[in-house]
């Protein structure tokens, strides 16, 4: 790999990202000072990550440990988040039983009405990008009264669209589908989430037929319950994740790094400065500790990106995949991408490049192979779920998919076939309710 690039494209990663890590690290001291994790694990990662930052300070080797940590934080991402894409099946439960004990005064009658302004909506822009969102938005909160053959139809109809493209992207549809539809779920959810996942196992076995307005304030308080610690839990693993992943920029950019020795030494200081206070556990910050270091750090974060962004990355290419040198740029790149959880390319590892397989497009037979064994999974989650769990299930594949209508036409046809054939007069006004929120919400940023 060219020298000069490189040394080029690490010196700026390098003065950004030592830029950001004072400034999160602040932060992550203010918020820890206002209020401590309550979770015992946030506060053992966070002892991990502040012994990781006084190795780098100390100038110690930390490269396995850290890598070790960002892997456990994504980890638990990943369990969050799949935490939070079940509560939003049972969310769009709860919803939809609203009306059934606080009546509102919309009728059948303002229906053709509702789907002509629903269409008006669609159609109001020229960005096609923006009126596809629009009609997943709105396929997402309409009434599902669909047969299991009509919805498979209708997903195979969807993924249909990934015939000719890279495997790469079917595969990440698939996933995005398994996950945000309680498929597939990570291991070790109850882990230190004992009582988020009792929860939601109440969740699962609620008799919604037969909810009463007890039972459905205490669920709807549950929901709220869960959705805060949730909240908040993830708050704090992004915060560490994105520190962690500034301190894996500094790790692999330092060999080629040029830097003015008292630059380097001001951020250490200050790196110093916050993490005594951690270890010291003196949360105390008064207005003017820290005033004059942060002072001097304005402007430098967007100066040091702008910079970065203009130099110049090689891109991947299959017969670079072996080279340190090109791995560690590659990974710089992925770090400062904007993903906090995008994956790094590791020496020796198969799939460093998107070689091979990845490469190969999506034809009939892969598609069907893929979908089929998505649709038995379905079918066995299908098997033991109530009908509404099944409804809310399907409400978000048919939203997660790409924009399956050849016309306006057939979009018209499916909006008033969904509100004809909902009987349940409270939930086709939740759903009209829901749907004139989000339209009045979307015409407001207009």
């Amino acid at each position: 790999m060219e020298t000069r690039l490189m040394k080029k494209q690490m010196t700026a990663a390098y003065q950004y990202s030592y830029v950001r890590l004072v400034l999160n690290y602040y932060t992550l001291l203010e918020t820890v000072a206002e209020e401590e994790p309550q979770s015992q694990d946030i506060a053992a990662y966070l002892r991990q990550l502040n012994g990781l930052m006084g190795d780098y300070i100390s100038g110690r080797e930390a490269q396995k440990d850290l890598l070790a940590l960002r892997k456990d934080i994504t980890h638990e991402v990943e369990v969050l988040t799949s935490f939070a894409d079940c509560f939003q099946i049972y969310e769009y439960i709860l919803n939809r039983m609203e009306r059934k004990f606080t009546p509102s005064g919309i009728t059948s009658a303002g229906e053709d009405v509702f789907l002509k302004k629903l269409l008006e909506f669609i159609t109001g822009t020229n960005d096609s990008a923006v009126m596809n969102g629009r009609i997943k938005q709105i396929i997402g909160q309409l009434p599902v009264r669909l047969t299991k053959q009509k919805f498979y139809s209708l997903l195979m109809e969807g993924l249909s669209v990934y015939i000719g493209s890279p495997r790469e992207n079917l595969r990440d549809m698939m996933y995005t589908l398994r996950t945000e539809s309680m498929v597939s779920l990570p291991e070790g959810m109850e882990d230190g989430h004992k009582e988020i996942f009792e929860i939601l196992q109440q969740f699962k076995h609620m008799d919604y037929r037969n909810m009463i307005f007890e039972g459905y304030e205490e669920a709807a308080a549950k929901l709220a319950y869960a959705s805060q610690v949730l909240t908040a839990e993830s708050g704090y693993y992004v915060m560490i994740q994105d520190l962690i992943n500034d301190l894996c920029v500094l790790m692999y950019a330092r060999p080629d790094a040029v830097i003015d020795v008292s630059e380097e030494a001001f951020y250490r200081s200050v790196l110093s400065s916050i993490l005594a206070k951690f270890n010291q556990e003196d949360f105390s910050i008064t207005e003017e500790e820290f005033l004059d270091q942060l002072t001097q750090l304005e402007g430098r974060q967007e100066t040091y990106y702008e910079r970065y962004l203009k130099v110049e990355v090689l891109k991947e290419e299959e017969q670079s995949a072996d080279d340190p040198d090109f791995i560690r740029s590659m990974n710089v790149d992925r770090l400062l991408s904007g993903s906090s959880f995008a994956e790094l390319m590791i020496p020796g590892k198969e799939g460093n490049t998107l070689s091979g397989d990845e490469n190969t497009v999506v034809d009939k037979a892969f598609l069907d192979q893929e979908a089929e064994a998505y649709i038995h999974e379905l079918d066995q989650l299908f098997a033991d779920a109530p009908k509404p769990v099944v409804r809310a299930v399907m409400a978000k594949i048919l939203s997660d998919l790409p924009v399956y209508f050849n016309s306006i036409d057939e979009i018209q046809e499916y909006m008033k076939g969904s509100l004809s054939s909902c009987l349940d007069q409270a939930e086709k006004e939740t759903c009209m309710e829901l749907l004139e929120e989000l339209m009045d919400y979307e015409n407001k940023l207009v």
